[in-house]
């Protein structure tokens, strides 16, 4: 979740009023926001994103000035199983406010309004991301931090790196360090040779019996069946994610998600998730190592993923040769009464990675 700008409830007289979504604002609101909607398929990502089903209740806050938008926050709706039933939860995200409007309370307005709605609605909690710029108004507005979010690169192409720090461009010729180090790095994964992989362009069944199988294994997690699949992941306007279910003899074990991104100057993988039953390290750690072979064989320089620390994914990423990048706390605002709070702060608990938010 990002958030333009810290406000304090200062001049709030002086402001727009912040109201729900009405059809048609999304043209403005993508102008608006710009940054990761700033591309062709811009409106149509903005409705994959926070339109893609009907919503109880509204989901998408903004206020306007003059016809300009001038602050939106919105909340991605997503079925969770909470301990074991299935609920609503919100994930807030793109929490943005015009430049000569912060410091007006709009923010608090938002958050406010959009709290309450969810909570009359019987949405159970909202996880968020906030980050610095929201200062006093992340405590003020009722977020209590879990745990950390972290990202772990695993390099592939070593002489890539080593050219950059060097100067020595000649260095990206010197493959057999990839060789070498990835042949050292594979031998740590316990890959089951009986696993097959396919790709697959449209979630099917296989993913909702293998949902069935896994939902038991945290007591936390988004629902992870094939409409999760084919939305989050195969429906993506703005990426293109390669999924890859695993059998064993038939049986599915799991899935991964991952997609490429070029530039100019670097091509990175990101490994977005990976699903297993959580008894199953072969599963896994197969699925793993066909995600680096995968990378690698797409000319990717790294392969980025996102983990909670002391879980068991963490671990094998880190066993596999990942080094430990950058952390954000992962915060929640509870609205259901009776909300295990002690349970849903230790990470252990939980199935989660960067798919719930949007950062990969």
């Amino acid at each position: 979740m990002s958030a333009a700008g810290r406000e304090d409830s200062v001049g709030a007289s002086a402001c727009p009023v912040v109201r729900p979504y009405e059809d048609g604002d999304e043209h403005e609101l993508v102008r608006f926001l710009g940054g990761p909607f700033a591309h062709d398929a811009g409106l149509a990502h903005w409705r994959w994103k926070l339109r893609r089903s009907p919503s109880e209740t509204a989901n998408v806050w903004l206020a306007a000035a003059d016809g300009k938008a001038v602050f939106h926050y919105g909340g991605i709706p997503l079925r969770f199983a909470l301990d074991g039933p299935i609920t609503t939860a919100m994930i807030s995200v793109d929490a943005m406010t015009a430049p000569e409007f912060r410091r007006r309370g709009l923010l608090t307005q938002g958050v406010t309004r959009a709290f309450a709605e969810w909570r009359a609605h019987g949405v159970a909690f909202t996880l968020g991301l906030p980050n610095e710029r929201w200062g006093s108004r992340t405590a003020a507005a009722g977020w209590q931090s879990l745990f950390p979010l972290q990202w772990l690169v695993r390099p592939l192409r070593p002489e890539v790196f080593a050219a950059r720090r060097l100067g020595l461009p000649w260095l990206r010729r010197a493959t057999v360090l990839s060789h070498v180090w990835g042949r050292w790095l594979a031998n740590r994964l316990h890959q089951d040779p009986q696993i097959e992989f396919r790709e697959v362009a449209h979630a099917g069944d296989s993913f909702d019996r293998l949902w069935t199988w896994c939902a038991t294994d945290a007591m936390f997690s988004a629902v992870r069946d094939a409409s999760w699949v084919q939305w989050r992941f195969l429906s993506s306007p703005a990426r293109k994610y390669d999924v890859v279910l695993a059998y064993r003899n038939g049986k599915v074990v799991g899935y991964r998600a991952m997609h490429v991104a070029r530039t100019a100057d670097k091509t990175s993988a990101v490994l977005a998730e990976i699903v297993t039953p959580s008894r199953d390290q072969g599963a896994q750690d197969s699925l793993l190592a066909g995600a680096i072979a995968s990378a690698y064989a797409a000319g990717a320089d790294v392969l980025a993923a996102l983990a909670v620390p002391r879980t068991r994914l963490h671990a094998s990423l880190r066993r596999a040769g990942f080094l430990r990048g950058p952390a954000f706390r992962v915060h929640i605002v509870p609205f259901a009464a009776g909300l295990p709070m002690d349970r849903l702060r230790r990470p252990e608990n939980w199935r989660l990675s960067g798919a719930e938010f949007d950062v990969v």
